[in-house]
């Protein structure tokens, strides 16, 4: 897996970090007993205990002291039959603050499990890593500011605390898988909860797969969720580039027929020459400034493997502006999935320092940290295949913001080798049974690390690829086929899973095209019994257009509330699973207006909207447009009039 600063921000975006449940009564609850640990009632949520752990800084120096480790309790609600421990990714995110979601995905399971969710050290509440420097840069800021950043945060935690003679405790060394791996045993050793079902996604899996490693007794069972090999990985991840390049024709030729690929080479071939650049907004509406040029196409081809919305919209917007000039789309996007003066935030959120040391520290490098690191550097890049990234130029991706193989440059070198696997493949005993969950167009973390880990594992491992989805298949699925199956892999480990539902996940609903105009909109497809013309079947579907576009653009916004792509405003605002729609003046095209309501189901994907569609020359239409999200090539249907006459149509 690649590390990428802007895709994990994407990843957390689309996945729904900081959800927390409204902080709770925690004084009318009383306090627990859980193994040899008094667990406190959680003020983030009225189904939690909550505790910190005391466990050593350094597991080979008592005098170093102390860090503590942070985790909420979620006993079953019925009679427990054990418990499910859950680890997110990043490296640098709270496990914590993904409480919901975790819960979301078990369901059921939760009725006769108990959820375990402990962040890691150096993030969320366990004494979270703080460098300001390092957290504050931004890509903007360039690479060589954020190699210079990483540098001063890791001599910074080597200055960090004394022990009780005055000298200074490596801290920046301290900060490894193998150590978290260690304080987890610790944790469950208080706990003493019995064999746990281990459930990690993205980082979360490359540290499962370094517990398992090293304390296998004390699973029952472990879920990869979009993993990569902790042993074997090239540190320059060609595997990202790869995956993309199939990825984006795999999504077009399921959805609209685009031409995927070819057209990001297009579009990398025209912005090299001439990078495009102008005015639009973020989504919330926000106006900002965005170009795109050869590193933001980077950026965006990357950004895809954990936002499906950039597979949604790329290809039209390339076309667009390649066809016909017309910038918005391309700008709009770019503005939405690079954030260039956006900083890490919160340290509690996610630590860029935490980041840092696990990268440097347990992360294959394209150096040593012995001899001249930049000269080493530039030999190994100078000895890539110059078409190893094409159509990007072996500079171009290398020294892209979105990537980071020179990150460690000046990182301090490690005094200690803590290696986060001591063992060769198989990693865990046939006894263990291991679920692996891949997202077909998941460039992040491929389907082929998934099955490269899942080999690692043993030949017991069963391996998944869930077709159409992206990265992280549980955390962000919708329709119930792969948080199914993790249900069904901890109920019943021992037995093979079916995962035939994984070959028929819906694919991505691709943006048919972005046209400026209303002539230049592809009209609905007249049913039986239709009798308006052309004109009226281009407003209706220019008005499922905005309903699809709305429902997407939602899940970017931070408010209920956000902008058309050329104007005017919807609100998507209730409680799950049913939220209601506005559209107030939105301008798919330039020359129509469309405002109305309607509703949508985020639990069964139905949508529904009531429209007024007017175009500036006079010609209206009023439809009822409806569709269900989650089913595979579903089809809008379309019906209303236009001019006294009725609609009967539908659109794809």
């Amino acid at each position: 897996m690649s590390p990428l600063r802007a895709v994990a921000a994407i990843a957390a975006l689309v996945v729904g970090i900081g959800s927390a449940t409204p902080p709770a009564s925690a004084g009318a609850r009383a306090p627990i007993t859980v193994g040899s640990l008094t667990l406190q009632p959680c003020e983030t949520s009225d189904l939690a205990w909550c505790a910190t752990v005391r466990v050593p800084f350094s597991y080979a120096d008592p005098a170093a002291g102390t860090t503590g480790i942070y985790f909420e309790w979620f006993p079953a609600t019925e009679n427990a039959q054990g418990t499910v421990l859950a680890v997110q990714g990043g490296p640098g995110y709270s496990s914590t603050d993904y409480r919901d979601d975790y819960l979301a995905m078990l369901g059921p399971l939760t009725r006769t499990r108990n959820v375990l969710i402990a962040d890691l050290r150096g993030t969320g509440r366990s004494d979270p890593v703080r460098c300001p420097r390092l957290q504050k840069v931004t890509p903007s800021d360039g690479n060589q500011a954020y190699i210079d950043a990483v540098g001063a945060c890791g001599r910074s935690l080597n200055r960090a605390r004394q022990r009780p003679d005055g000298s200074y405790v490596r801290g920046a060394d301290l900060y490894t898988t193998a150590n978290s791996a260690r304080d987890v045993a610790r944790l469950l050793d208080l706990l003493a909860p019995g064999r746990v079902d281990l459930y990690g996604d993205s980082y979360g899996t490359y540290f499962a797969q370094v517990f398992a490693s090293r304390y296998p007794a004390r699973l029952r069972s472990v879920t990869l969720d979009a993993a990569y090999p902790v042993l074997g990985a090239d540190p320059f991840y060609p595997d990202a580039i790869d995956t993309a390049r199939t990825a984006f024709d795999v999504a077009c030729a399921r959805s609209t027929g685009c031409d995927g690929w070819e057209t990001i080479e297009r579009m990398v071939a025209a912005v090299r020459a001439a990078p495009v650049s102008g005015e639009t907004e973020d989504p919330d509406g926000t106006p900002v400034h965005a170009t795109v040029d050869v590193d933001a196409m980077v950026q965006l081809v990357l950004a895809a493997g954990p936002d499906s919305g950039v597979y949604r919209e790329l290809d039209p917007a390339i076309r667009a502006y390649l066809d016909r000039g017309d910038e918005r789309p391309i700008l709009r996007l770019a503005a939405r999935t690079i954030f260039p003066d956006e900083d890490s935030g919160p340290a509690a959120e996610w630590s860029a320092g935490l980041y840092a040391a696990v990268t440097c520290n347990d992360y294959p490098q394209p150096f040593s940290y012995t001899g001249d690191r930049l000269q080493q550097y530039r030999e190994a890049v100078d000895a890539l295949p110059e078409g190893m990234f094409a159509p990007f130029t072996v500079a171009e991706w290398t020294s892209s913001a979105a990537e980071e193989f020179d990150a460690c440059l000046k990182w301090p070198k490690p005094a200690v080798d803590d290696p986060p696997i001591v063992s060769g493949a198989p990693l865990v005993p046939p006894s263990l049974p291991v679920l692996v969950l891949s997202g077909e167009l998941d460039s992040l973390t491929t389907p082929a690390d998934g099955r490269a880990v899942a080999g690692q594992m043993g030949p017991h491992a069963q391996w998944v690829q869930v077709a159409n989805m992206i990265h992280v298949a549980a955390m962000v699925d919708y329709v119930g086929c792969a948080e199914g199956l993790v249900r069904t892999f901890i109920r019943r480990p021992a037995e093979p899973v079916d995962a035939s539902c994984a070959a028929a996940m819906p694919e991505v609903r691709l943006v048919g095209g972005f046209p400026a105009k209303r002539a230049q909109a592809v009209p609905a497809v007249a049913g039986e019994g239709n009798e308006a013309g052309a004109g009226a079947l281009r407003l209706a579907a220019i008005g499922a257009a905005v309903v699809e576009d709305a429902i997407w653009q939602w899940y970017y916004v931070s408010v209920d509330r956000g902008v058309g792509l050329r104007g005017g405003t919807f609100r998507i605002e209730g409680d799950d699973p049913v939220y209601a729609l506005t559209f107030r003046g939105i301008r798919w095209t330039e020359d129509v207006k469309v405002s109305g309501s309607g509703k949508w189901n985020r639990e069964t994907g139905r949508v529904t909207a009531t429209l007024d569609v007017v175009a500036d020359g006079g010609q209206k239409a009023a439809v009822t447009v409806a569709y269900d999200d989650y089913e595979p090539d579903a089809t809008i249907t379309i019906t209303g009039t236009s001019g006294g006459k009725d609609i009967v149509a539908t659109a794809t």
